[in-house]
């Protein structure tokens, strides 16, 4: 603030704090008009005045960022993938039933209540367990898409979403793309499984794929010998598909649980004194 010139009139300067102010040419006395500028118009801007602002950038309102969302698919693949396991181990019981009633009743006919037993349990467990498989595949491929979707934020998937649902369900060609996709998922995700874990997932659908086509090429034959050795098969398939979705679900928690680097943790056992203290005493 400067001295007046004129009694009642004081100006406001602004300075730096290291320097007194310094005497600065008065404005110009605006003019007057006898209407207003803009005409018959309202008054407008085409951008933001900025009269006095400095020359800096003006940072945009960024938009909050969306809440992850997960569908349920994708939430409740491991469970399906749990629910899959245990059916499997009943078909594979309900088959080897199957089975044993075959082999004991082989040179003579089976009562009526044992043989109709073992063949609704052998229809019920097959029909499900088609239906839980595929379930599971699904379900699978959703927590698949969406785990991608998650590992690439903010970014985007750099394979479609349409891409990777195809090569997830597609016969023959999942045998050879998921491998891939989950590799990628790996690589790009904080939390991942080993490679060897993905390659103990891969050997155990690899065994699986071998015991359904040997178990359907011998379910071709005729005779009451194939058809034993088609049920017995069987039993080797569906164990096989138990422990293909018990690694299947092994690898959804691998992704999704927090890895052991980040929960490792040093305790303090105790305080070592310094060697000169240890003399002195």
């Amino acid at each position: 603030m400067t001295t007046p010139r004129r009694q009642g009139q004081w100006r406001w300067v602004a300075h730096p704090p290291w320097r007194p102010p310094t005497q600065v040419a008065r404005p110009p006395i605006p003019r007057h008009r006898a209407g207003p500028a803009w005409g018959q118009r309202t008054p407008h801007y085409p951008a933001t005045p900025r009269w006095g602002l400095p020359l800096v950038a003006i940072p945009r309102q960024l938009e909050p960022p969306a809440a992850a969302r997960r569908t349920r698919m994708a939430d409740a693949a491991p469970g399906i993938a749990g629910a899959a396991i245990a059916w499997f181990v009943a078909t594979a019981v309900a088959h080897g039933l199957r089975y044993l009633a075959l082999a004991w009743y082989a040179d003579r006919v089976a009562p009526w209540w044992i043989e109709a037993v073992t063949t609704a349990l052998v229809w019920v467990t097959g029909t499900v367990a088609i239906a839980i498989a595929v379930s599971a595949a699904v379900t699978a491929t959703a927590w698949l898409v969406e785990a991608r979707r998650r590992a690439y934020e903010p970014g985007t998937d750099p394979r479609s979403r349409i891409g990777v649902w195809a090569g997830s369900l597609v016969v023959v060609v999942n045998f050879f793309r998921l491998p891939v996709y989950l590799e990628e998922l790996r690589r790009a995700s904080p939390r991942a499984p080993s490679r060897s874990a993905l390659r103990r997932w891969w050997a155990a659908w690899a065994v699986n794929v071998g015991a359904v086509a040997v178990a359907y090429w011998r379910s071709t034959g005729d005779g009451p010998q194939a058809a034993a050795d088609t049920v017995l098969l069987t039993v080797v398939a569906a164990l096989t598909a138990a422990w293909a979705f018990r690694e299947t679900r092994g690898v959804m928690r691998s992704f999704n649980d927090p890895s052991p680097r980040f929960t490792r943790r040093f305790i303090a056992a105790g305080i070592v004194e310094p060697e000169s203290a240890s003399r002195k005493e």
